[in-house]
């Protein structure tokens, strides 16, 4: 096993301690804000445009979950509630209709050259085939390049998308706060701490080099 890989696996096993499910897992909420730079299709209208928009959404810190691919470590959780709280498209408006889980919040971390992106996204397909109706969502991407943060709209009529009445909206001056953060069991963070420094000790000793006799 080389010193990459020893260090993957390490990874792995710290972040499998960590996201054990506690009895005290709780909602962790997040919440975005931006101001309106364009709209398209049939959700927004020109004088939208420079006016704030403040959604939030939320998972729960037991249903973390972590893979390891060759190149990536990717935690997940399902996103159980978002919704626009503030701003010039009003307060309340539900953008996960499809239910809790119907999205989903990810952090990926490339194994390469350590760079994070991170995604959330909640769905605006039908929640039923002959629904009618409006369905909201949202899309956020974030890395070391900037942000991104899209409000969607699809409008049914039994099942059929209306083209006509569906868009999206695109926010600039992006910020993206945790509002409320996980409570961490304190015998699980001292395992995987313990796991993680052990193992690294290992594996370093492991791969000392070599001294010739003189």
């Amino acid at each position: 096993m080389t010193f990459q890989n020893s260090i993957k696996v390490l990874l792995v096993s710290a972040a499998a301690v960590c996201c054990v499910c506690p009895a005290n897992a709780q909602a962790v909420y997040l919440e975005a804000s931006g101001t309106v730079d364009s709209f398209h299709g049939g959700f927004g209208s020109g004088s939208d445009i420079g006016q704030s928009v403040t959604l939030d959404f939320s998972y729960d810190s037991g249903s973390l979950a972590a893979t390891l691919t060759p190149t990536d470590y990717i935690v997940f959780a399902p996103i159980t509630s978002a919704n626009i709280v503030s701003g010039v498209y009003g307060s309340g408006i539900d953008l996960e209709s499809n239910g809790p889980g119907s999205g989903s919040i990810t952090d990926d971390v490339n194994l390469t050259d350590s760079s994070l992106t991170s995604t959330a996204w909640t769905s605006i397909d039908p929640p039923s085939l002959a629904f009618t109706g409006e369905v909201f969502g949202f899309s956020l991407f974030q890395n070391a390049a900037g942000s991104t943060l899209e409000l969607l709209r699809n409008v049914y009529n039994e099942g059929n998308l209306n083209v006509r009445d569906s868009g999206s909206v695109s926010l600039s001056n992006i910020s993206v706060t945790q509002v409320t953060a996980p409570e961490i069991d304190p015998s699980s963070a001292a395992s995987a701490l313990t796991l993680l420094l052990g193992g690294l000790a290992v594996v370093r000793g492991r791969h000392r080099p070599k001294v010739q006799a003189a």
